[in-house]
């Protein structure tokens, strides 16, 4: 009996895993490119727009750094506004001046570049969306 019960226990702790798993996660779906700035030779930052709630949520816009042509990963700034001015400081720095809502950004951002990894820093003048 406490054999089952044990079973028992541990498939429906499974089931809960597996299910807020895939309901409680932030789902991304990028479905627009809105930016595409060189920064050096190799390096370039671009922006998606995630459209994930379709008429229901606001966009949100996810912004990355990468290397040649490289595969997407975490990005560096997810705003609400498409609308940001990029200037490249030099091969390893970024000046961004934009207007609007930032949900989550970070000034530090490691590039795999000629097999090696490279800071690129990120400096950024945000204000406040005049209504």
């Amino acid at each position: 009996m406490r054999k089952t019960k044990a079973i028992s226990l541990i498939v429906l702790g499974g089931l809960v895993t597996y299910f807020a798993i895939n309901h409680f996660t932030p789902q991304v779906t990028l479905d627009k490119k809105v930016l595409d700035v060189p920064v050096s030779e190799s390096v370039s930052v671009v922006g998606y727009r995630n459209n994930v709630g379709g008429a229901t949520i606001p966009f949100r816009y996810h912004f990355y750094v990468r290397a040649n042509e490289s595969p997407l990963t975490t990005p560096f700034l997810i705003s609400g506004t498409p609308d940001v001015d990029i200037t490249a400081r030099d091969s390893h720095s970024l000046m961004i001046k934009m207007a609007g809502e930032i949900y989550q950004f970070t000034n530090v951002v490691w590039v795999k570049d000629k097999q090696a990894l490279e800071p690129i820093h990120i400096q950024i003048d945000a204000q406040s969306k005049a209504e």
